[in-house]
């Protein structure tokens, strides 16, 4: 089965693509606004909820695959290493340093994930890139996603035009709401299956971490 993170994410999704269905069943020709816009605008920030979701749980379920598959910190990617390091020396209290005894590192990698994942309030590329560097190594998670970083950037900032101006955010379309509901899906099928990839051939193991996402 794939990640816990994108089976997840196929639950979330539902909302989005309901209240497309829904859209389309108050105007089955598709003539006319019909003063849908509130539909259109749920379903653009369910889906944008359903892509934050994914990628911070994604990123925590993918360190702690990491930090349970390896015996000693030196293992970790460099980046990984370097930012744990900073976290440490940043830490105000004195006694931090005696928490990475032992496996405690891994917890603490895993903590610090954690937090800055559920501090993310806007999913946009450079934000994810950083994360995902930071914390598991990977050089630009563009490499894993099957879109361009613009594409991603403008979805994730049609959402915030709606979360602070409400109705006076532009029209969505439903059109548009059905090509981003694509867009996203299939980005986070394809994202789910690289990095299993990445993360076997980081590892090392025989087995792969999940199966790849068929459907």
């Amino acid at each position: 089965m794939p990640s816990k993170a994108y089976k997840n994410f196929r639950v979330n999704i539902i909302d989005a693509k309901r209240l497309a269905e829904s859209h389309n069943e108050l105007t089955p020709n598709h003539q006319g606004r019909r003063a849908l816009g509130h539909i259109t605008r749920s379903g653009i920030t369910m889906l944008c909820a359903s892509w934050e979701v994914y990628v911070e749980n994604l990123l925590v379920e993918s360190t702690k695959y990491i930090v349970e598959n390896i015996e000693h910190p030196n293992e970790l990617p460099d980046s990984v290493k370097l930012n744990l390091s900073q976290k440490i020396k940043e830490s105000k209290h004195h006694f931090k340093p005696l928490e990475l005894a032992g496996f405690g590192w891994r917890n603490s990698l895993v903590s610090y994930c954690s937090l800055e994942t559920d501090a993310l309030n806007s999913p946009k590329y450079s934000k994810l890139k950083k994360l995902y560097h930071d914390y598991i190594g990977m050089n630009d998670i563009i490499d894993i996603w099957n879109v361009d970083s613009q594409t991603i950037d403008d979805f994730v900032s049609i959402r915030g035009k709606i979360a602070h101006r409400g109705r006076s955010a532009p029209y969505v379309t439903i059109i548009q709401l059905n090509s981003y509901i694509d867009m996203i899906y299939n980005n986070c099928k394809y994202m789910d299956n690289e990095m299993c990839s990445y993360l076997h051939d980081l590892i090392g193991n025989t087995t792969q971490p999940w199966r790849r996402a068929t459907i």
